[in-house]
């Protein structure tokens, strides 16, 4: 396996919208938008002989938040490449920071993924809706989440109507909402509003079954077999798979008008980030024993 790391500057502009991308009261730059940059970076680069788009995804982890400034319009970056083989690279976004001044500046990673062109057909058969599944459905309209359980501005209520939650799993009526029209990179990898949705409703399934708000901190395989496009409605069937030392497992299925598969990421790992300082409100947890 080759080792060598190439580590090339990186420049992130910051599109308004991404200031309703909120946790703790700070904006963070979205985990579905650093896959992008990550992704764009590959054929910005070359990284592949190939020019199709790298829309298999492995081993997918997000260190740490990447905070943004209020107005903030761009965030220097870095790209830490390393080559695996001719269908496969691992990269990583990073930022240098000072821990304290006139302190020696250090490397933070953020988000880190391999890319692969390597082809794989779709599952099947899918999991059922929750409305088929056994035990009763709790539904949370979209504004209450937005409202109570994942306060993001309005650039990111991608979960439209009533969110459907049961033990089996979640049901979501997902949005794909506008992107940046000047994003380069906007449909490399399709929209990725309708994940980060997906990402909520495991948010809400966290609350009202474990008691926890959980927040995506990676994933092991994502595979994107056709690019969601903005504006369009996906529904997303999001599947509990196991529960360890803090950390919920769940595989998440996005689907569109007909039926048709549009992404499987499986082996999502989604946690407690802020150390047990932001809890569920008590209604959420209604009728669970």
């Amino acid at each position: 396996m080759n080792n060598t790391v190439t580590q090339v500057p990186l420049a992130i502009e910051v599109y308004p919208h991404f200031m309703d991308h909120c946790f703790a009261g700070k904006v963070v730059f979205p985990a579905v938008e650093a896959l992008k940059v990550l992704a764009g970076s590959i054929q910005a680069h070359n990284l592949f002989s190939s020019n199709l788009a790298p829309r298999h995804m492995t081993d997918a982890r997000f260190n740490k938040f990447l905070a943004v400034a209020p107005g903030q319009k761009a965030i220097d970056a870095l790209c830490n490449i390393r080559h695996i083989d001719d269908t496969q690279v691992s990269l990583s976004l990073a930022t240098r920071f000072s821990p304290k001044k006139g302190a020696i500046t250090r490397i933070k990673e953020h988000c880190t993924a391999t890319f692969s062109l390597n082809p794989e057909p779709p599952p099947t058969p899918l999991p059922a809706p929750v409305h088929e599944s056994s035990g009763p459905v709790f539904e949370v309209a979209a504004h209450r989440i937005y409202r109570e359980l994942v306060p993001f501005g309005p650039a990111f209520h991608s979960v439209k109507g009533a969110l459907r939650l049961s033990q089996s799993g979640a049901w979501a009526t997902l949005k794909a909402l506008p992107d940046a029209p000047d994003d380069p990179f906007k449909s490399l990898l399709g929209s990725g509003f309708p994940l980060d949705g997906a990402f909520h409703a495991g948010c809400a399934w966290s609350q009202r079954f474990f008691g926890i708000v959980a927040f995506p901190i990676g994933f092991d395989k994502r595979i994107i077999y056709t690019p969601t496009v903005e504006h369009k409605e996906y529904t997303a069937r999001v599947v509990p798979t196991y529960q360890t030392q803090g950390t919920l497992g769940f595989d998440i299925w996005i689907t569109d008008d007909r039926g048709a598969l549009c992404e499987a990421v499986t082996g999502v790992m989604m946690r407690d980030v802020s150390g047990g300082t932001i809890t569920p409100p008590a209604w959420i947890r209604e009728g669970v024993q």
